[in-house]
């Protein structure tokens, strides 16, 4: 059997879904309704130093004014940003899913059948598609100056030099370049006699507390305050934080800007009086982003502009492409906003290699068993409590679930390798839409390895971004046999080669009519149709701990120390005393009749 199978269809292509997916920004609203972002699907491609994201979230919460921040290394620009039709990412998700196929033993006389069913090239010329193209509120602090009201009553009174107590200034961020009303607002300990002057540095001048005066500001800026009268003087200090609009443009539903900060506060701040009601715990989350000085995509939604579909946001993937030396994927952000335990998946696409991470434990999830047919139509609920015991089983790992090779084509031939194909995999131009319009080589053509890696994480499991490293090649989950079996869980190949597979098998029920009969021989159902292929997708929101694993699976699954359910033992039927009578009486019959039958012998 070939190793990959030419799956090839028509012209257009893209990290749960177990929780499917984790979000790599978190979601910040403009209402005070909860926000939960459970699934989040990436695809990422990288060559060199170049890398495209395409980000795919599912969006539970409400339309009113919400968005998503999410760091970027880069100021992108308005020719960085697009959206990938949402089919792109199914097609993707597609052909890395776990997948569930069956098998019929063939007719074991009088000649064995070779499974060959699915050993078939799928290919026709087709023609190759063109590329796609893709308020500022014032604060009303209200201050008062509790210094003494004298209107000048007493001039002998002896001078009091003030202590102020406090100063503070709204708002405490502004727009770099914006020329924005700041309420400089302050109070005494004491009572100042005469009443003092009060100044702001850094040009800002005379300033009286409680009222308003125009400010522009370029980076943020520590100011100091200082009142004084005849008497002496008193100094205090606030700062005012700038964050800056690197660039402002709208793609889809989406009105976009590219942030930058010096100080976490200072973001957290500026979206809160934008009127964004960010996650309580967002400074912290987005400190150490803005310490290594990364820029912020702060993608907007315009309400009306989004579909619902089953509660969820039909928000229009988004992509973006950058370079840097560093490959990596911000997924902290997200934490904010799952509401439990969250999944993320990874999909990258390379011009010739797998990853893996580099900061987390690797693991290959278990495949190429055999299954119940009861998990025909429970797939996703199967492979959701297959993937649930592989994390208990190592805790923080990251589990790989594909990592398969397709090969450039020919001129004028399209398609994709895949064996099994699922019912929907890519075509012609997903790779395009993806991002190899920007990336170039062999993937223009559909030369790849997909990589799909699977995160399952709560809120404070994962203490850094995932960080991506070249993985050595690995084999697994094909439908390749030899004198120990079935191909047995990954292995080291000359090329990668793994999926999560699993099957379904029905042995042959029909007469056998030959001396020699050739079991074990698998294909195709007997009336001639294709193998149907299951796909375990939107796996974040099967339903968990209803499904028994090991009462569906038929061996032990020795990856994960993990042992199927032992065979039912049927009761024996109870008997009843009279059964008993009849059986003891019927046993002194035999031996009545024994013994009278050797004394007729002897008396002969």
């Amino acid at each position: 059997m070939r190793n990959a199978i030419a799956a090839t269809t028509a012209v257009a292509l893209t990290m749960s879904s177990v929780a499917a997916h984790a979000f790599c920004g978190f979601y910040v609203s403009g209402s005070d309704k909860k926000m939960f972002n459970d699934a989040t699907n990436v695809v990422l491609m990288r060559s060199g130093t170049r890398t495209v994201l395409s980000m795919q979230n599912d969006y539970r919460g409400p339309l009113e004014d919400f968005a998503m921040v999410i760091p970027v290394p880069v100021v992108l620009k308005q020719n960085d940003v697009r959206v990938v039709p949402k089919a792109v990412f199914d097609r993707i998700d597609s052909l890395g899913s776990p997948r569930l196929v069956e098998y019929w033993e063939q007719d074991p006389c009088p000649m064995p059948v070779v499974a060959t069913t699915l050993d078939r090239q799928y290919t026709r010329n087709m023609p190759m598609p063109a590329p796609r193209a893709p308020s500022m509120s014032r604060g009303a602090s209200k201050s008062s100056d509790e210094g003494d009201a004298m209107g000048g009553a007493d001039m002998r009174r002896q001078a009091v030099p003030p202590v102020l107590a406090s100063f503070t200034v709204h708002p405490p961020t502004v727009t770099a370049g914006v020329a924005t009303p700041m309420t400089w607002s302050y109070a005494y300990s004491n009572q100042p006699w005469p009443e003092p002057s009060c100044t702001v540095d850094h040009g800002v001048g005379r300033v009286q507390s409680g009222v308003p005066k125009d400010l522009v500001l370029d980076a943020s800026t520590n100011f100091k305050l200082t009142c004084a009268n005849s008497a002496g003087r008193s100094t205090k200090d606030v700062r005012v934080d700038v964050v800056k609009i690197e660039a402002k443009f709208d793609v889809a539903e989406y009105q976009i800007l590219i942030l930058s900060a010096a100080e976490a506060a200072g973001l957290d701040q500026w979206l809160k009086l934008n009127g964004y009601k960010i996650p309580a715990d967002a400074e912290a989350l987005l400190r150490p982003y803005v310490e290594s000085g990364s820029k912020f995509f702060v993608a907007k939604v315009v309400p009306k502009k989004v579909q619902m579909i089953d509660g969820r946001a039909a928000l229009s993937p988004l992509r973006f492409h950058y370079d840097s030396e560093e490959f990596s994927l911000p997924i902290r952000l997200g934490m904010a906003n799952s509401s439990g335990k969250q999944d993320l998946i990874v999909n990258i696409l390379s011009p010739d290699k797998r990853y893996e991470v580099a900061n987390y434990k690797n693991v290959t999830i278990p495949t190429n068993f055999d299954v119940k047919p009861a998990v025909k139509t429970r797939f996703a609920e199967f492979y959701a409590a297959l993937f649930d015991k592989t994390v208990e089983k190592h805790p923080g790992a990251v589990v790989t679930e594909y990592a398969w090779t397709s090969a450039v084509r020919p001129e004028g031939i399209y398609g994709v390798d895949c064996d099994p194909c699922p019912p929907e995999p890519p075509i012609d131009g997903d790779t395009m839409a993806l991002g190899a319009d920007v990336i170039g080589g062999p993937m223009v053509r559909g030369g790849y390895v997909l990589t799909r890696l699977h995160a399952r994480y709560g809120k404070n499991d994962m203490k850094d971004d995932l960080r991506f490293k070249e993985g050595k090649p690995i084999t697994g989950g094909r439908e390749v046999w030899s004198r120990t079996g079935l191909e047995y869980n990954a292995q080291p190949g000359a090329q990668n080669f793994f999926q999560a597979r699993y099957a379904i098998r029905y042995w042959w029920t029909g007469p056998i009519k030959c001396q020699n009969p050739q079991r074990g021989v698998w294909g195709g159902p007997p009336d001639g149709r294709m193998n149907q292929v299951v796909a375990a997708s939107k796996v974040a929101f099967a339903p968990r701990g209803k499904m028994e694993l090991a009462g569906v699976i038929k061996r032990d699954l020795w990856e994960i120390g993990y042992k199927k359910a032992p065979p039912a033992v049927k009761p024996a039927p109870p008997t009843s005393k009279k059964t008993m009578w009849f059986g003891g009486g019927a046993l002194l019959g035999l031996m009545l009749i024994g013994i009278g039958a050797r004394r007729r012998r002897k008396s002969v």
